[in-house]
């Protein structure tokens, strides 16, 4: 099954199930979505929540209010633990960016009761597929994406512009010296986002990752890019379509000095 997170409030091409990013209580998307505006599109369409902004204490004491909006969500999608207490955890996906990268974390939430969650993409097709034998979690899977690489609190953008007295805008491309590689610098009122400007595939890994609920996250692409990706997710043309990017799955990352042989 897959979930589609549209990047405009244009749904109508979208016929999978949808995540949608709430307002005000999360980040790093081209469109926010309103309680109330999810709560009507979940009485005709299967829709999900995503809420993956840092929690300070005013937004966990404000988020009651939000979420009794919600009654006809299937899943939110979760990225502060904080939020664990205060959504049946039936229908909490944990989604932690970087973090879930192995079996064992898997097991250990769902023994607390969180048996849903997004399994890291910066793993090997050798890696998933282990995990995929050694749990009995509900996997999900960002298998089409622009890789969120870094996330901050801070405004980097306006912290720069500032030091160099200059203005600039809050969406930026840069190329990154050592490797050449371009990162598209998102700040935003919650803080600032780096993604990789190259889009991450693993749409010819689709066989052997079965048993995963794969997401095709459509946020900071454009409308072309949208069109493509939509016609040819299942297709081995997307690469020469678009500027797409398998590495991960290829290449496992090293995490610890001492794992370096």
């Amino acid at each position: 099954m897959f979930y589609m997170i549209p990047n405009s409030k244009d749904i109508s091409k979208f016929n999978e199930e949808l995540i949608l990013p709430l307002e005000g209580y999360s980040i790093g998307f081209d469109i926010y979505f309103s309680a109330l505006e999810i709560e009507e599109i979940s009485k005709t369409r299967k829709v999900n929540v995503i809420i993956n902004k840092f929690f300070h204490k005013k937004d966990i004491d404000s988020i009651d209010s939000v979420l009794e909006k919600l009654e006809h969500v299937n899943y939110f999608f979760i990225e502060d633990l904080g939020l664990i207490n205060k959504i049946d955890k039936e229908k909490i996906v944990l989604s932690q960016n970087h973090i879930i990268t192995n079996y064992d974390s898997i097991n250990y939430f769902k023994e607390i009761g969180i048996k849903n969650v997004v399994v890291c993409n910066e793993l090997t097709k050798e890696e998933l597929i282990s995990i995929r034998e050694k749990t009995s979690s509900n996997l999900f899977y960002f298998f089409i994406a622009r890789n969120n690489l870094m996330y901050s609190k801070r405004h980097l953008l306006s912290s720069f512009y500032e030091y160099k007295s200059s203005f600039g805008e809050k969406t930026r491309v840069i190329k990154e010296k050592v490797s050449g590689k371009e990162l598209i610098i998102k700040e935003e009122n919650d803080g600032t986002l780096i993604f990789d400007k190259n889009i991450f595939s693993a749409n010819l890994y689709m066989k052997e990752l079965s048993g995963y609920n794969f997401i095709i996250n459509f946020s900071n692409m454009n409308i072309d890019e949208t069109k493509v990706i939509l016609e040819n997710y299942k297709s081995d043309k997307l690469r020469e379509l678009l500027n797409t990017d398998d590495y991960f799955l290829k290449n496992k990352i090293i995490y610890k000095v001492g794992d370096r042989k």
